[in-house]
């Protein structure tokens, strides 16, 4: 092929990818509206008022507020336990897993079941946040495009990122902190390949939000600057306090999935429990309902007491826990910086009640408590910083806003492996911050690469039977089974060389029980090649013995190095 016709194609191909990141930037940005309509028609329909629930919630009966969140609850349960599973929850961790696993392929479905069961639980009172829901809406309209057109899985992946950035920047109105979410967060991954078409994306779903509600910040916050040069020791304490509140709200979190996964309770109605809980936290605390802007801005600007402030920081860890645990869909996004900006007034009041000379009101430090709490949970804190800056649309603050941000994420990854995003995936054996040979091994399962055809003999077969067995199997390894057919042993080459080594009368009287290995290693196919790699190097083998993981004695296949390194070559050469 001539030397312009392959520059040709190569800007045909980045012009198709340019007007699909448009296309997505527009499904986004439409989405993010239709989802913010979505929840004021659920909360009119539950409460007859679509206002800030602080300015109506004393005309609320307290039997509303009680059961309302659990009859949210007991809707959305069959609908996310039956259909769309992957809606439970705060939704990110099962984008980067299908990221990881399956090369960026969500169910299309997934698009209109997110919008319609997280604006239920919000609607209803769930204390949860709409940004999460809101990048799972756009990633899987972003993926749906890409399986439409058959698009290759790198490409495929970019999408997805495309999506995230549309609904983060429709939704805030903050196309950089879009950007930077989808590559910085979820991608993780910087290559002008991929920051071109999620920039795309993120330009047209603003300027669609923008189109319908209008060009102004999210957050109303007054001016504010920085006093005096000594404040930056306070930020930085405050970057310590708000590190500490994002490790607890993680570690409440992932408590709280805990223990409703273990609780003998249906599936589809422990939403139901966690509804109930919710309900008692409004009639007491109404600042915790739905998404929380209204106490946010209230924070901000300076209108909550202290002992309230103290009040919310664990009130929200512990209501945003409760029913993300037990199973409602809605996002953390908000309630970090819900308990960021808590975390940062409370600071704030302490700091300008001591030296009301040299800091600024508290609603300067809940400004920058709020990117803290955000850099903190999802290690982001280069998103965190923009995401404030154009919330706001104020500069003024940004040197104790990355102070605070830089600190906070250093105190949290200190205290915690991986993010409020990431230990999910990290308890899967999965992450997207290896490298990308490592994430090919990481995302693909034993059962897709074992060969289900292996040799067995039995524990009383003599040693010419386990001889010619050896002969003809194609691995190195010989399986031995009891009369079970379980496996009781593993015979290699060199286990048959000892055995001859003991004279020829003594080998006669041999059998495959006696030469066996009893201590067998073993995998089982919901592993990931990865382990099953590690593993081989660790003990030194090139085999394993793959095994049903509930009778670790049945075996169903066997993996060995070199079809590992088979499949890494061939998924190479793919993504080349």
């Amino acid at each position: 092929m001539p030397w312009w016709l392959r520059r040709l194609s190569r800007i045909n191909e980045h012009v198709i990818n340019a007007a699909l990141a448009i296309l997505i930037g527009f499904v986004g940005g439409v989405g993010a509206i239709a989802f913010r309509f979505m929840i004021k028609f659920f909360q009119a329909l539950f409460y007859h008022d679509t206002r800030d629930f602080l300015l109506f919630y004393h005309k609320v009966s307290p039997w509303a507020k009680l059961f309302l969140p659990a009859l949210g609850g007991l809707i959305v349960g069959p609908i996310i336990f039956f259909w769309v599973r992957e809606a439970k929850g705060h939704g990110v961790p099962e984008i980067m897993e299908a990221l990881v696993v399956r090369g960026g392929r969500l169910r299309p479905r997934l698009t209109f079941f997110q919008m319609l069961v997280s604006a239920i639980c919000i609607g209803s009172g769930s204390s949860v946040g709409r940004e999460g829901p809101i990048v799972m809406i756009g990633s899987s309209a972003g993926s749906a495009v890409g399986q439409l057109l058959r698009a290759p899985e790198e490409r495929l992946r970019t999408f997805v990122g495309c999506g995230a950035a549309a609904g983060i920047a429709a939704t805030f109105n903050a196309p950089i902190a879009g950007v930077l979410f989808a590559v910085e967060i979820l991608l993780n991954d910087f290559r002008l390949e991929k920051f071109s078409p999620i920039v795309l994306s993120s330009v047209v779903a603003t300027a669609v939000a923008r189109k319908y509600y209008g060009d102004f910040p999210a957050l109303q916050a007054p001016p504010y600057h920085l006093v005096s040069l000594q404040e930056f020791v306070f930020y930085g304490f405050l970057g310590i306090a708000a590190g500490l509140a994002a490790v607890l709200f993680i570690q409440v979190l992932y408590w709280c999935e805990d223990f409703f996964d273990r609780l003998p309770f249906p599936e589809y109605l422990k939403p139901v429990l966690g509804g109930l809980i919710m309900g008692l936290f409004l009639l007491k605390i109404p600042h915790l309902f739905g998404v929380g802007y209204g106490a946010v801005n209230r924070a901000l600007h300076g209108e909550l007491p202290a002992r309230l402030l103290l009040l919310l920081i664990f009130a929200k860890i512990l209501a945003t826990s409760i029913v993300l645990g037990s199973g409602h869909s809605g996002g953390v996004f908000a309630p970090s910086l819900f308990i960021g900006a808590m975390t940062g007034g409370l600071v704030g009041w302490i700091v300008h009640s001591m030296f009301p000379a040299l800091t600024a009101s508290p609603g300067a430090y809940a400004l920058v408590g709020m990117g803290a709490v955000v850099a903190a949970a999802t290690h982001g804190p280069i998103t965190a910083i923009l995401i404030i800056f154009e919330l706001t649309g104020d500069y003024s603050i940004i040197l104790p806003l990355m102070l605070s941000c830089i600190v906070s994420t250093f105190v949290s990854t200190f205290l915690k492996e991986g993010s409020i995003y990431t230990i999910k995936l990290l308890r899967r054996g999965l992450t997207l911050r290896r490298g990308w040979e490592q994430s090919v091994l990481a995302g693909t399962l034993v059962k897709e690469v074992m060969d289900s055809h292996f040799q067995t003999v039995p524990e009383d077969a003599s040693l010419s039977r386990v001889i010619e067995a050896l002969g003809r199997s194609p691995h190195s390894y010989l399986l031995v089974v009891d009369e079970r057919g379980e496996l009781s042993g593993i015979i290699s080459f060199h286990d048959v060389r000892l055995a001859l080594l003991k004279g020829r009368e003594e080998a006669a009287r041999l059998t495959a029980g006696d030469i066996a290995t009893r201590e067998v290693i073993t995998i089982t196919p919901e592993d990931t090649l990865l382990e099953a790699q590690h593993r081989l190097a660790r003990l030194g083998v090139s085999q394993l013995p793959v095994v049903d993981p509930r009778n670790p004695r049945r075996i169903v296949g066997m993996i060995s190095m070199r079809d590992i390194l088979s499949f890494h070559e061939r998924a190479l050469l793919k993504h080349l």
